[in-house]
């Protein structure tokens, strides 16, 4: 039914907004119009539903209270027993106080007997006292029918037998519910009883009690629910040990749900139970006319707080609409702003959080954006002194300077030997560097030209150099020009020692489709400070054409050319060399 219903609404809402759409063009008659018949279509359903809607929420409501009633009932009385076996674990023999009563047993002075009294009785004070729902601990002799040791007077005359089981394993005895046999205690508790047998076969049993609070919980459930509760204890058997009201549900009784489900429903009453750690079962039960009176009363008094928020909520949106309303329009005026070029900043403070910071937003993209427009301003400068900084190191003429005066020294040593090799590889790297041969630079070419370059570098200054690459279609792949020889020029003149080692591996990385390029030389390493600076190229002296532009060159190349899927990484210690890492995707 209260399907059928929703589907009908929703036919209804979208009859309306396709007239909406049709006769309201402006979003302020939009909104009053919308406004308008959602309350009123609101108000009808809120009138249908409600009743079903409270009922469930009160539902909820009741078994949740039960439900977490009970847990807490649970959890509260298996805290309870555990602290009592712990208790009882220290009164054994084995125990701390259990070995000083196994002591009385055995010793035969009396004055011996009488100090262990006391420090026997004190000690049972002593791991109570930490407890505070616990009352009473005591030994008890059930042959001489006496209690001889425990931390508080029992009364005269008891029967720890007569005392009502909930659960037994071994010698262990869990009790229910019972009055307290503490002489001047007069609320329930629940307890424990243990046989030990100690020194001399003598068999005691050992007894501590702690307090419940069972009623005054059950109490206060019902003064919170206006509802009877009825608390049931059952054994693994389904049999009662304890009841809240025996007269309906008396002990002994077997009382068996049929279902390992949380809550139900048995003979006239709405069941929760919770089962036990220590083994049993307790159980809450309200009788189903009592709950549903409850839910009756609720769903009245719902309904009416229903009318009246719905009431509100109409009110609500009339006044939500002119908080809408006069944001959007200053929002639509600053758009157009923004449209003919004005990014002036505009400090609009409407009092609505929402609304504050979406204009506060809106000025930060105004700020953005000017921002970009001064970067790309700045990034083709950059890109400007580049070129010139890349033309300069392709004829540099230091290097020229070096190279033209081995050739001299190389003629007059050696008388002309070598030289024609020396010049036709001088001059594959100055046709190279200016773009004349190998045009369509790839991987293979700047190791080739790298390979040629350290042929030179190798007639003039004394240091060896191993080129490892391995064989693949990767060195097929395209890649910026000159980005291998600066940084072996860096190794060669600014790191190498005489007698230096210059490795370089290249070697391909199909898992993380990358390509690995590692120079490394043996030499003298860099200072942390001057690491420091290598490491973030817009630090690097664009005046000094050394090792700084070199690197600076690389830097931009990659960047340029790859992005952010490229990088280089700079690693060196002082005395230890220098290792330059490149990390170049295929593409």
């Amino acid at each position: 039914m209260i399907s059928k219903i929703i589907l009908l609404f929703k036919k209804i809402i979208m009859g309306l907004e396709s007239v909406s759409v049709l006769k309201f063009n402006s979003l302020k008659q939009r909104l009053i119009f919308l406004l308008g018949i959602s309350t009123i279509i609101s108000l009808v359903f809120s009138a249908i539903v409600s009743y079903n809607s409270i009922i469930s929420i009160q539902q909820n409501k009741i078994n949740t209270a039960i439900s977490s009633t009970l847990e807490r009932l649970t959890d509260q009385l298996d805290r309870d027993y555990y602290s009592i076996m712990q208790i009882t674990q220290q009164m054994m023999p084995q125990g701390h106080i259990g070995s000083d009563v196994d002591e009385y047993f055995f010793t035969t002075q009396p004055y011996n007997k009488s100090v262990l009294t006391r420090r026997i009785s004190k000690n049972i004070e002593l791991i109570t006292y930490p407890y505070p729902n616990v009352v009473l601990g005591m030994y008890y002799n059930p042959r001489d029918d006496a209690v001889l040791f425990y931390n508080l007077p029992p009364i005269e005359k008891f029967s720890l037998e007569d005392l009502p089981k909930l659960k037994q394993h071994l010698e262990i005895t869990y009790h229910t519910f019972h009055p307290s046999i503490y002489r001047f205690g007069d609320q329930q508790v629940i307890s424990v009883t243990r046989t030990a047998l100690f020194s001399n076969d003598v068999s005691m049993v050992i007894y501590v009690e702690a307090r419940s609070d069972i009623e005054k919980s059950l109490d206060a459930l019902f003064n919170a629910q206006r509802m009877r509760y009825i608390f049931l204890q059952i054994d693994e058997n389904k049999e009662i040990k304890y009841s809240s009201s025996p007269d309906i549900f008396s002990v002994g009784q077997r009382f068996d749900l049929g279902s390992q489900e949380l809550t139900g429903r048995i003979n006239g009453y709405i069941w929760n139970q919770r089962k036990s750690q220590h083994g049993f079962t307790n159980i809450i039960l309200v009788p189903i006319s009592s709950y549903n009176r409850e839910l009756y009363a609720w769903s009245t008094t719902m309904l009416l707080i229903t009318f009246i928020i719905l009431f509100i909520v109409a009110l609500m949106g009339i006044m939500l609409y002119q908080l809408i309303y006069k944001p959007l329009h200053l929002f639509e005026r600053e758009m157009e702003e923004v449209g003919k070029g004005n990014m002036a900043m505009i400090n609009y403070h409407i009092g609505i959080e929402e609304f504050d910071r979406m204009f506060d937003r809106f000025n930060t993209m105004k700020m953005q954006i000017q921002d970009l427009m001064r970067d790309i301003e700045k990034k083709e400068k950059q890109r400007h002194a580049l070129e010139v900084e890349k033309l300069y190191y392709q004829i540099n003429p230091h290097f020229l300077m070096n190279a033209l005066n081995s050739v001299h020294w190389m003629a007059v040593i050696n008388k002309q030997h070598d030289i024609s090799n020396y010049i036709s590889k001088l001059n594959y790297i100055l046709s190279y560097s200016l773009g004349k041969t190998d045009q369509d630079t790839t991987l293979r070419t700047e190791i080739k030209m790298l390979q040629t370059y350290l042929d030179l570098q190798k007639m003039r200054y004394d240091f060896e150099a191993f080129v490892n690459v391995v064989e693949g279609d990767y060195l097929d792949t395209h890649v910026p020009r000159l980005i291998l020889q600066p940084l072996a020029e860096n190794a060669i003149c600014h790191g190498l020692d005489q007698n230096g080692i210059l490795t370089i591996d290249v070697s391909p990385d199909y898992q993380s489709n990358m390509i690995k390029v590692i120079i490394q030389d043996n030499g003298k390493g860099l200072d942390p400070q001057i690491l420091e600076a290598i490491r973030y190229p817009g630090s690097l002296n664009n005046g000094a054409f050394g090792q700084g532009i070199g690197l600076r060159y690389v830097y931009f190349m990659l960047e340029s050319f790859y992005g952010d899927r490229a990088s280089m990484i700079v690693e060196s210690k002082p005395h230890e060399g220098t290792t330059v890492k490149l990390f170049l995707p295929f593409c």
